[in-house]
């Protein structure tokens, strides 16, 4: 009967006990204004942000950043690793239960006044075993929580690391378009210079012009020429890189980026910049939950910590056979069994006890700390990323309309010259600003495009708090 009591007992504990520690409450911030006009910020928050673009070369090495991705995949066994982690600690909670058996032989003296003369006997045993710590002050239920916790900020760190990703995809892309355009521009003007000189060196050896002139415009061709070689081995290097942040093979990281895709002229898009911040910006981000889940982890380790200065009682038991004769192992005159408790109470360990919960305690400020300036950060990164979207998109006309006044000013300036009314150096150095207006609209196109996508990115394209990151993997 009095087993019977105790196992009772033994299951009517499992779940008494409180928390010690803090309880955790999300911090409030004073929040700027904010805006509950989903459908103008519907564009920047879709999981496939990228169509924006409406490129089909883009969203195919989206998919396939996502897929092969190296860093992704390193994320992705960190979420593997602390879903692990999250199980031991709840296999703490629980009762340990196992199972044993163990067979022997001894060797005693039989009398002792014949030393000589001994019998030897055979163990035989069967058993099975429980053991239980009692959690009356929530020690393994905070350890539970803090590895929950932590689970949920390692998912959220994999879905940050998404975001960056796919927004990194469609920004090196871009500059690869940029650098294809700059090449390409490059070349043209390069082209103009060969024709140029070749009527340059006729009208040298005619004796029209002075050999400064040819040499003045000879020295241009050459700084043209040089800007073709850095274009094409910028071009060379967006590709190599491109490939290996989409996850290639290194054979292909080798053959470079050669796929086709619309050019930076054609992937100019203009989509309506919202004004205000979306009123659910703190659920929009996913590094913003990464570091609320280290904080709230931080916060239930100060109650683990905690109650450590409280006394620990374990109980245990043991049920099983015990027999010299393996054949009545299992006979009711082999039963045996027992129960034991113990109570622990620190005492003296040096200041051991108090410097961890100093140090949890320490440890719940840096992660308070880090996640208020995430939040900070969100909302800066935000803000910055509206202005920047009205303001390059208007840098950009501005660019437009000088390329095109100095396209005009060129084919001024070479009729001009062709009646006398300038000097060649004149005519060259419009040459030279029309080439450098056409580099700056190709990177005023390129900044606008940027501007898109840190939009998308910092609004959280494609994830949510409860959601989570909705496009596959």
């Amino acid at each position: 009967m009095l087993r019977y009591r105790i196992i009772f007992l033994f299951f009517f504990l499992l779940p008494v006990g409180c928390a010690m520690g803090p309880d955790y409450v999300r911090p409030e911030f004073m929040l700027p204004l904010t805006s509950d006009n989903a459908s103008v910020h519907a564009p920047f928050t879709a999981a496939d942000w990228w169509k924006l673009f409406n490129d089909p070369t883009l969203d195919r090495i989206e998919i396939e950043a996502l897929t092969y991705n190296l860093d992704l995949k390193i994320a992705m066994a960190r979420v593997e690793e602390a879903r692990a982690m999250a199980r031991i600690a709840l296999a703490d909670r629980l009762p340990t239960v196992g199972i044993g058996a163990d067979t022997g032989r001894n060797r005693s003296s039989k009398e002792a006044a014949t030393p000589n003369k001994s019998r030897t006997h055979d163990t035989f045993d069967a058993f099975g075993f429980a053991s239980f710590e009692l959690d009356l002050w929530g020690k393994y239920r905070r350890l539970d929580e803090a590895a929950r916790a932590e689970l949920l900020a390692t998912q959220s760190a994999r879905d940050a690391v998404r975001l960056t990703l796919t927004a990194d995809v469609a920004a090196l892309y871009f500059y690869l378009r940029t650098m294809e355009a700059q090449t390409r521009i490059a070349r043209d003007q390069l082209a103009t210079y060969d024709k140029s000189c070749e009527i340059y060196r006729k009208r040298f050896r005619a004796g029209y012009i002075q050999e400064l002139d040819l040499r003045r415009i000879e020295a241009d061709r050459l700084a043209t020429e040089a800007l073709v070689y850095r274009r094409e081995n910028a071009l060379s290097q967006a590709g190599t890189a491109l490939s290996m942040l989409i996850g290639r093979s290194p054979r292909d990281i080798v053959q470079g980026f050669s796929e086709e895709g619309k050019t930076l002229e054609q992937l100019s898009t203009f989509p309506r910049i919202p004004e205000n911040i979306p009123s659910d910006l703190l659920s929009r981000r996913p590094d913003i939950r990464r570091d609320e889940g280290m904080l709230i982890a931080a916060n239930a380790r100060i109650g683990a910590a905690r109650a450590a200065f409280f006394p620990s009682i374990n109980l245990t038991g043991q049920y099983g056979f015990i027999s010299s004769d393996l054949q009545n192992l299992f006979t009711d005159s082999a039963n045996v069994w027992n129960m034991a408790s113990a109570l622990t109470q620190p005492i003296f360990e040096g200041g051991r006890i108090f410097a961890r919960e100093k140090a949890t305690q320490a440890r719940q400020k840096q992660m308070l700390a880090r996640y208020e300036q995430t939040v900070q950060n969100a909302f800066k990164e935000t803000r910055d990323a509206l202005v920047a979207g009205t303001k390059i998109a208007q840098a950009l006309q501005a660019s437009l309309q000088q390329a095109q006044t100095m396209h005009r000013s060129l084919e001024l300036s070479q009729k001009q010259h062709a009646y006398g009314h300038i000097s060649i150096i004149d005519e060259l150095d419009i040459q030279r600003r029309s080439l450098l207006s056409e580099l700056d609209l190709s990177f005023a196109r390129q900044d606008q495009l940027n501007t898109v996508i840190a939009l998308c990115r910092v609004m959280g394209g494609g994830w949510h708090e409860q959601t989570g990151f909705t496009l596959a993997p």
